[in-house]
């Protein structure tokens, strides 16, 4: 029996993203590229090659097909994988309404 999905909002396969990790100071203090596991209208599953440091908030720009949604969000959860890469929850807390609603077209 498999556990129940308790998510709130679907989910939806996307591609590719670059994100910047801000300190408290509004500092980047980490850069790079990943891979979106899974997005929603609420927040995004990434994949990387090298941990998140800790930061207060992370921007990405997400390429859906052919729109760029940019979002900020906070690292809600993050696990080291046995491929040696990290899987990191980020839950949006900032996403205009035009592109929260580009992802919802997908979902």
């Amino acid at each position: 029996m498999s556990p129940k999905d308790q998510r709130q909002t679907s989910r939806v396969d996307s591609l590719n993203l670059s994100y910047y990790c801000i300190d408290e100071g509004n500092n980047i203090i980490a850069q790079g590229m990943g891979r979106t596991l899974n997005i929603s209208t609420t927040g995004i599953l990434l994949e990387t090659y090298e941990a998140i440091p800790g930061c207060k908030t992370v921007d990405m720009e997400i390429a859906m097909h052919d729109d760029i949604i940019k979002a900020s969000g906070i690292v809600a959860h993050s696990t080291e994988e046995e491929n040696n890469s990290y899987h990191t929850g980020i839950q949006f807390t900032q996403i205009s309404t035009e592109d929260r609603e580009t992802i919802g077209k997908f979902i």
